[in-house]
């Protein structure tokens, strides 16, 4: 099965915590956290359409700055989601600087903000030296952003202040019967994006296709695209050892092809783990196990582990069921 998004860690497991994510044969891309984000290209910062903040510590928010500085100049909007904070951190950012040469700039930073059962819009325009505006308030209902293509959940979890976990889910996969396309002459082409998107959009079964010179019905070439179940990635990073973070966690992250998650402590540093508020890569490896997702990647450790990186990957993976310690920190699918 092809993928239809890759995804990778953008640092080292001892660095700022970052997950990059690109959407296969689409112009757009999604950061999960924005620490360090200096060893993205230009064209990744060019692709990135959203951002979801865990929360706004240092390590997991100061790449804004990057990330803002290359999109200045573009007319697609940028959408940040992230807790209850982000609008008022953003906003922070924004008064840094001075905007007086901007006003024609087309950028727009779209933030929605996760206050309980609430999300709070606001935006900010270069057009109007990035003045904050307060847009609305609506519902909450565990899902973030949701297309024909893939929707993205999120959880409020504690790490002694409000951070969010996520999760993105593809709606469905479509592969193309490359049997099936032979037997009926049909060429492999750039029509075949366009088949999918309409099965995606659930459009008119007498849309018509021109392939070839010949037309044909959306209804006369179903056969040749098989729908399976589509692709999951979960990331958690920063969360205190409590029943109701792991059981929450749990939930968001099961049946998970790729789980990206802290292991900032080892289990013989519990009670460390728990003074700062983060996993230990044993707790990563039992959460792993209980969701029964396919793959763990561990990642943001404690400096501490620097002498034996292998350490927290051998526990995790030891716990999920792992028995060689085989793991992987950085990986993409």
């Amino acid at each position: 099965m092809k993928p239809t998004f890759h995804h990778r860690l953008v640092n080292g497991p001892f660095e700022d915590p970052c997950l990059f994510i690109r959407i296969i044969r689409e112009k757009r891309a999604f950061l999960f956290d924005m620490g360090s984000i200096d060893r993205l290209k230009p064209r990744d910062l060019q692709k990135i359409t959203d951002v979801f903040v865990t929360h706004t510590h240092i390590d997991h928010f100061i790449g804004f700055d990057t990330l803002l500085r290359a999109l200045l100049k573009r007319g697609l909007p940028l959408r940040v989601y992230g807790p209850s904070n982000i609008a008022d951190c953003i906003e922070g950012k924004l008064k840094g600087y001075t905007w007086n040469l901007i006003r024609e700039y087309p950028l727009k930073i779209e933030v929605l903000c996760v206050k309980e059962d609430k999300i709070i819009a606001s935006s900010f325009c270069a057009e109007n030296c990035f003045k904050r505006i307060d847009n609305s308030i609506s519902d909450f209902s565990g899902i973030l952003l949701r297309d024909p293509l893939l929707k993205i959940k999120a959880i409020q979890l504690d790490h002694q202040i409000p951070c969010l976990a996520f999760s993105l889910e593809e709606e469905f996969h479509i592969n193309i019967d490359k049997v099936i396309l032979k037997k009926r002459g049909l060429p492999v082409g750039p029509w075949l994006s366009e088949l999918k998107k309409a099965i995606r959009e659930n459009i008119s079964e007498d849309t018509e296709f021109t392939v070839s010179g010949r037309v044909y019905k959306l209804e006369d070439l179903r056969k040749i695209a098989k729908i399976t179940k589509g692709q999951k990635v979960s990331y958690v990073t920063d969360v205190s050892i409590n029943d109701e973070n792991i059981r929450k966690i749990v939930d968001l992250v099961h049946d998970s092809d790729k789980f990206y998650c802290e292991a900032y402590f080892m289990e013989e540093d519990r009670e460390r783990a728990l003074e700062r508020f983060h996993l230990t890569a044993k707790m990563a490896g039992l959460i792993a196990r209980e969701a029964r997702v396919k793959n763990l990647i561990v990642m943001h450790f404690s400096p501490k582990y620097r002498e034996y990186p292998d350490a927290p990957i051998k526990e995790a993976m030891v716990e999920f069921g792992r028995d060689d310690g085989r793991g992987d920190i950085k990986e993409e699918a």
